[in-house]
């Protein structure tokens, strides 16, 4: 009996034990910190709770997906409580290490940042992970003391990450800007070799040879700017964040929105909007106008004219008027068949944000008015508007076909005598180029780019005489 005694004692003196040694394991693990975002949005909350409750038991990977959700949102400061967990817990994660650095840049503490890419950089990463590769840590490291006006530290952390373009463009421009602009310009012609209608490298190509006075080559790189195209990322940051951003609350109702879309169902698209605007409830949410704004374009699609009316009105009292807004008030007239509504909206959009489908539809009510000045103005508007976008994406055989008409509907426009002339001038008339300049002054003896251009071309001739 006494040794039975005896046992039940030792077992219970083992289990106060463990039960000690789970509640000292309990204590000594820190608790997520979660920001007081009912306000913001009341969904996301909740997800921030019930994934807090997986982190405080969890393993590093709980302690990633808190993190996220909390990175997702801006909340960097708590999204760095929890990626610092998470590397606690499992050193070899990446993810969590690469996370804790970029919380550490975002919240302005530039030398820790640094400091943790730099323990990133050596590295072998065994899988893909976006934006978690030595040229991406290489590339943040010289941000950071770019941000700290440190040119000489950046510099070295460019130069280490030779053939990534966002740095050689870095390193470039850094180049160009310290005076040392001929041992930027292999560097520059060596990337335009590859994408040669990169914006960014044709514009510091044009200011390299400003600086060496090679002021002609430079004009001819400038030229190339306006039909050129931003394809250097210099800023990841919107592409690593946008995807966290849409896991939890309402974006994440917003998104499953945005993929309904492809299936072209308004009465499913206009159902979830429902829904949506239902969970926001008309709390204070940035949501709130977005939503508002896609049930307008739906109920456009469904040919729903007094509901987008009403809409647009909701909108005008949050202070939203804008172009776009305009041309759905115009389509929700022309629904109704009420044309003569429609034109002042129109009119006015054709003032702020033009387009072809604008000055189409304007064109056909002053045709049907019988109005053939006014159709032939906005026919021209919308030759010139075709103009500059053939222009732009150097289709230069169309452009002059477009510039054509838009010269003969409306000869008084100085813009389109512009690229009339720039047009005749890159496909190497330049008689016409010349003629076409001096209309433009004509009509608008102010435009700028028609002096400049001009102007060489008098001065080419008489060298040339």
């Amino acid at each position: 009996m006494k040794q039975f005694i005896r046992f039940l004692l030792l077992l219970l003196v083992m289990e106060l034990g463990y039960c000690g040694f789970l509640v000292v394991q309990r204590l000594s693990r820190p608790l997520p910190v979660l920001p007081d975002a009912e306000f913001v949005d009341p969904l996301m909350m909740e997800d921030y709770r019930e994934l807090s409750r997986q982190a405080e038991t969890g393993s590093s990977l709980e302690w990633i997906k808190l993190g996220q959700a909390l990175l997702g949102q801006g909340f960097y400061s708590y999204a760095e409580n929890c990626f610092r967990q998470a590397a606690d817990l499992d050193p070899s994660n990446l993810v969590a290490q690469a996370s804790y650095a970029f919380c550490l840049e975002r919240t302005g503490r530039m030398q820790a940042s640094t400091l943790e890419y730099e323990k990133l950089v050596p590295l072998k990463t065994k899988r893909a992970v976006p934006f978690a590769s030595r040229q991406h840590f290489l590339y943040d490291i010289g941000k950071n003391y770019l941000r700290e006006e440190n040119a000489e530290q950046a510099e070295a952390a460019f130069r280490k990450n030779k053939g990534f373009q966002p740095a050689e463009y870095q390193l470039a421009k850094l180049l160009v800007r310290s005076g040392r602009a001929e041992e930027a310009l292999p560097i520059i012609n060596s990337n335009l070799s590859k994408i040669s209608n990169s914006l960014k490298f044709l514009l510091l190509q044009s200011q390299a040879l400003e600086e060496l006075g090679r002021n002609e080559e430079a004009l001819q790189a400038a030229e190339k700017v306006e039909r050129a195209f931003d394809i250097v990322p210099l800023n990841f940051n919107t592409q690593f964040l946008k995807p966290l951003s849409v896991r939890h609350g309402i974006e994440k109702e917003l998104e499953t929105y945005n993929h309904l879309i492809q299936q072209n169902d308004m009465d499913s698209l206009a159902k979830k909007l429902d829904e949506i605007f239902q969970l926001i409830n008309d709390r204070p949410m940035p949501q709130h106008k977005s939503a508002l704004i896609s049930m307008v374009e739906v109920e456009f699609q469904r040919k729903n004219p007094e509901r987008m009316l009403l809409l647009i009105d909701q909108l005008n009292k949050f202070g939203i008027e804008n172009a776009d807004l305009l041309q759905f008030r115009a389509g929700a007239h022309m629904l109704k068949g009420e044309m003569e509504q429609a034109v002042p909206f129109l009119q006015r959009v054709a003032q702020m944000s033009p387009t072809i489908e604008v000055h189409q539809t304007l064109a056909n009510y002053y045709h049907q008015q019988k109005q053939t000045d006014k159709r032939d103005l906005h026919l021209a508007k919308m030759a010139l508007l075709q103009t500059m976008i053939a222009f732009r994406n150097n289709q230069l055989p169309s452009a002059e076909e477009t510039i054509q008409r838009s010269v003969e509907l409306n000869p008084r426009d100085p813009q389109a005598w512009f690229y009339y002339a720039e047009t005749k001038r890159f496909l190497g008339d330049l008689q016409s180029a010349e003629t076409a300049y001096k209309r433009c002054l004509e009509l608008n003896p102010n435009h700028g780019r028609a002096v400049r251009e001009l102007s060489r071309l008098t001065t080419e001739k008489n060298t040339e005489q």
